[in-house]
Order: structure tokens, then sequence, then C-alpha cells
């Protein structure tokens, strides 16, 4: 089973992490290790295949440069492949997260401040 975070601001520290940096990071700082390095996964390998074709249209582009030819675009599927592959992880991160927190505010008391 999961271990829980300790605070509330775990649970948005996570969430910022799991959106701002890496999908899955988060979620494995706070606890959900086998989620967080499934959506670790998930996002490193979509950024792997969208490098992939940048890799293949810079590749085709120093070609054309040399060659004189207009430039010819690389075929779309790793690109597609690699944005649904990193979108899938962000969003399954994103609800991770959410969840989180959902579940922190039901089992860790409010922060009382003195006046």
């Amino acid at each position: 089973m999961a271990e829980k975070p300790r605070s509330r601001s775990m649970g948005w520290t996570a969430l910022a992490i799991n959106l701002g940096a890496t999908p899955g990071l988060g979620s494995y700082l706070a606890g959900h290790r086998g989620v967080g390095l499934l959506q670790m996964g998930l996002s490193v390998s979509g950024f792997i295949a969208i490098l992939f074709w940048f890799w293949e249209l810079v590749r085709g582009a120093w070609g054309s440069l040399q060659s004189g030819d207009s430039v010819v675009w690389p075929p779309a599927q790793a690109l597609i492949l690699g944005g649904a592959l990193f979108g899938g992880a962000w969003l399954w991160s994103l609800v991770t997260s959410l969840q989180i927190i959902r579940d922190l505010r039901k089992t860790t008391p409010p922060i009382l401040r003195d006046p």
C-alpha cells in the first residue's frame, strides 16, 4: 500500500512537481512509488520519442542545407506517439495529485495559527 504524505503542503508540492517538472516524480516523492514509477516511465518514453522526431527533423534540415534542397519533414508518428505518452502521463499524474490532496484534506487537520 502507498505511504501517505505527512502534510497538506506535500500534496501541493506533489501537484507542482507532477505538472511542472516531471510527471510521476511528485507522486513518487509523495509515497505513491509504483504509480509514480509508471508515470515517470510513460513521460520519459514520450519525451524520448519526441526527441527522436526532433533529431530526425534537425538531421533532415542539416542535410537540406548541405545539398541545397528543401527541408523534408520527418513522419509524424514518433511526434504523435510521444505527445500521447507524455500527455497521458501528465494527465494521470494530475489525477493522482488531486487524489493525494483530497486524501490529505480528509485525514490531516488544518494548521491553526495564533491571531
